[in-house]
């Protein structure tokens, strides 16, 4: 009688925990990746297309990994060990079947060739699924890019001879290009200056034998991958910053597409196939200026130039009215004549000379400088807090005419983004030296036009970020978990903590940003919590992990919020 009484008990226990974790929101990965810690929250399961199914890919363990999965709920009770999902009892090491609660632990075992499990599990039926992944395999979520060449790729200087294709293995929104039987022509070279010299996974220089359009992307010859191994934030350096760019409505900003790479038979990893900068019609779109012109009417114009952190043999040098010494490579034309050198080197001399005049009213450097094309370039690199944004990779352009003016971007490269103090503006105390910037911001029409463009920013555009970093960290989350398999030095799993730690340094900064410039309404008042996916932030900065959200001010969507 008394088994049968603690039969229906257990069983009654069962079933109304069980029903407790069909109605959680939330469920984290508890094990080796956080030592068993009954706080912390890093590694949460994501919710599928179905709206039933959970999933987390993680990586394979050194040893024998051992992990349970614990309801949102369960944090902060004292009986947390007994809420968890688990296995039916220690050492399990089914791929799938029946979870219970505190019956033991999965066991994982460091199985030769696994490099990451994905785990899923259905909460309302307690079933679950352990999928192994090869360490040496693509995810099969993104489309696979085949690169083959003659010869190793070793120089940045000389190109390789190769073949290549796209596979996109029925991908929706995806189209394959070439084949293996039919591979494509292209030469392959290595590009980057510190990325190429400092990390094992090497970006590339691309350039198809004939036009082609990658991924969606507008036809050309010219295209990059980047490996983005310089970044620890999740792919969404440069991801966010290139979203900025459009949002804030610069004329070109370089298309990008999350493609994995497999190069001479081995798998790469993850990288971005990225628009090369260059003059052209569908992207810096000027007048392309002729290799060693003479003609002085056709010397004023079709000039693509970076403001450059390292000393090129195609550069004008000079040094600033401030005695720093400005270096400017020319990137088209590649080949100057003495008079499109006279005409490259006064004009930045006058630009310079103007920007440093003692009258801050005055309107002189608006001459030889776009002001509008400007401020959105800098409100770009103060949102992203990028300390190198005009010391190196800084680009601008000048279309023929003598009353044209220098224009900023289009944007590149923020491998710095978020690297030093968010409550400070970029030119303030510099991690690298910013050019001219730092004098301009001293202008008051300057000033007032960041502000009004800023404003507008905020009204229209920047609501819609939080969104746009979902959407990308979930479209790359499992081909993060092969690129961190391959290259565990740059691991960027799991990519949930890297973009909630992305989003908390972003949102700092637009704070920041609010206090200095204002915004369509600095503080928002809400009697409940408006309806958004976007995390919640104390005005310290720490993600809100409780539901529902308390009384309080808080941090939200980049504005202050008061819930009531």
């Amino acid at each position: 009688m008394m088994k049968k009484i603690l039969f229906l008990l257990s069983f009654v226990l069962l079933s109304s925990v069980g029903f407790a974790a069909e109605a959680e929101e939330t469920y984290y990965f508890v094990g080796w990746l956080n030592g068993w810690s009954t706080t912390d929250q890093s590694y949460p399961l994501t919710k599928q297309a179905d709206g039933v199914t959970w999933e987390i890919t993680i990586p394979a363990a050194g040893d024998d990994g051992w992990f349970k999965v614990a309801p949102a709920s369960a944090y902060g009770q004292d009986n947390f060990w007994h809420l968890l999902l688990c296995a039916p009892f220690d050492g399990c090491r089914d791929l799938s079947g029946t979870m219970n609660f505190d019956g033991g632990a999965w066991r994982l075992p460091n199985k030769s060739g696994v490099g990451s499990y994905t785990l899923r599990i259905v909460p309302s039926t307690m079933q679950y699924e352990i999928v192994p992944h090869e360490s040496t395999a693509y995810s099969g979520t993104l489309p696979v890019l085949y690169i083959n060449t003659e010869a190793e790729v070793t120089s940045k200087e000389t190109y390789v001879q190769g073949t290549y294709y796209i596979d996109a293995l029925g991908l929706e929104d995806y189209s394959s290009l070439g084949s293996a039987e039919s591979p494509l022509a292209l030469q392959v070279k290595g590009r980057g200056n510190y990325t190429w010299r400092s990390f094992e996974k090497k970006p590339y220089r691309l350039k198809f034998d004939q036009k082609a359009s990658p991924l969606g992307m507008k036809k050309n010859k010219h295209f990059n991958l980047m490996a983005n191994a310089d970044d620890n934030m999740g792919f969404l350096r440069n991801t966010v910053g290139y979203e900025l760019s459009r949002m804030l409505k610069l004329d070109y900003t370089p298309d990008q597409r999350p493609v994995e790479v497999m190069f001479n038979g081995k798998y790469l990893g993850l990288y971005m196939l990225t628009e090369h900068i260059r003059v052209d019609k569908d992207r810096v779109n000027i007048v392309e200026q002729e290799d060693n012109e003479t003609d002085a009417d056709k010397v004023t114009g079709g000039w693509l130039l970076e403001i450059d952190n390292y000393e090129e043999p195609t550069q004008v040098r000079f040094r600033e009215s401030n005695g720093s010494t400005l270096m400017v490579t020319y990137k088209s034309p590649e080949s100057l004549s003495d008079v499109q050198l006279e005409y490259l080197t006064t004009f930045l001399k006058a630009t310079d000379a103007a920007i440093f005049n003692a009258d801050k009213n005055s309107t002189d450097w608006e001459q030889y400088i776009d002001m509008d094309a400007l401020v959105r370039f800098y409100i770009v690199q103060e949102v992203m807090d990028d300390g190198e944004s005009f010391h190196g990779s800084c680009y601008m352009h000048k279309d023929r005419g003598d009353n044209t003016k220098l224009v900023f971007g289009p944007v590149w490269d923020f491998g710095n983004a978020f690297s030093s103090s968010y409550d400070k503006f970029i030119y303030v105390n510099p991690p690298f030296e910013q050019y001219w910037i730092g004098e301009i911001a001293r202008y008051p029409r300057f000033q007032q036009k960041v502000r009004e463009v800023w404003r507008t920013f905020l009204s229209d555009e920047y609501s819609q970020l939080d969104a746009f970093i979902n959407d990308f960290t979930s479209q790359i989350s499992s081909a993060v978990v092969s690129d961190g398999a391959r290259w565990p030095q740059y691991n960027q799993n799991p990519i949930a903590g890297k973009r909630d730690y992305f989003k908390q340094r972003l949102t700092k900064k637009v704070d920041f940003l609010i206090k200095e410039w204002g915004g369509t309404d600095a503080i928002t008042t809400a009697v409940s919590v408006p309806a958004s996916d976007a995390p919640w932030y104390s005005l310290e900065g720490q993600r809100l992990t409780h539901r529902p959200i308390r009384s309080g001010l808080y941090l939200h969507n980049g504005r202050k919020v008061i819930i009531k």
